[in-house]
Formats: C-alpha cells, sequence, structure tokens
C-alpha cells in the first residue's frame, strides 16, 4: 500500500517520531516508529506484508503502532512532543539539547 508522509513530528524524550501517513484524501494514519530513519513530507512510505520502503528504499526504523488519523489527536501529539523543531524547522540553535534524547537532531538544529 503507498502511504504520502503530509506531516512529521518528533519526541525527544522518549526517541520516538510520529508521521501523518495519507492513502487518499480520506483515509490517514498516524506512525508511530522509533529508527533512524525519520519520516519527512514528500516521502512516499510503501508498506508490503513483512516489510515496507520509503522512496522505494529499505529504511531503518521500526513501526511501534499505527492509529486512525483524527485532527484532535494530532494536535495532542503535537502538544506532548515538546521539541522546537515541531514547529519551526528554520530553527539554527536548540535550548532543549541536554535534556534530547536524540544523538543527531532530526531537524538539523545545532
Amino acid at each position: 500500500m503507498r502511504w504520502n508522509i503530509t506531516e512529521m513530528l518528533v519526541s525527544p524524550t522518549t526517541k520516538t517520531a510520529f508521521a501523518l501517513a495519507r492513502n487518499t484524501p480520506e483515509l490517514a494514519v498516524i506512525v508511530w516508529y522509533k529508527g533512524s530513519y525519520f519520516l519527512r513530507p514528500d516521502n512516499i512510505l510503501h508498506t508490503y506484508q513483512e516489510h515496507f520502503t520509503v522512496d522505494g528504499k529499505k529504511c531503518d526504523f521500526n513501526i511501534i503502532h499505527t492509529l486512525p488519523f483524527f485532527p484532535s489527536i494530532w494536535h495532542t501529539l503535537r502538544k506532548g512532543c515538546r521539541c522546537p523543531g515541531n514547529e519551526d524547522i528554520s530553527l539554527r540553535t536548540c535550548e532543549h539539547q541536554k535534556s534530547c534524547e536524540f544523538d543527531i537532531c532530526p531537524y538539523g538544529i545545532k
């Protein structure tokens, strides 16, 4: 199945991420995952019976859970994921580096 990634969030306290994936305008899911790769807007996720690819390549991440997309759930996740990059990807510095569990910032912020 083909899924278009339209939004992403990262959780610096759990070292996990969330992606909003759309199959059609009416069918969308939230993918909660962990790994060394981040699903970004405009990525194409293909799911198969036992594996998945992103933009045609195998990627290193594990899906923890998927759930149906509801705007209220996405809003709650956004509020709970206290990463400044989730709100402003143009930031160049981050004041949360000491409490962030990611070794490398998913947004490239120093």
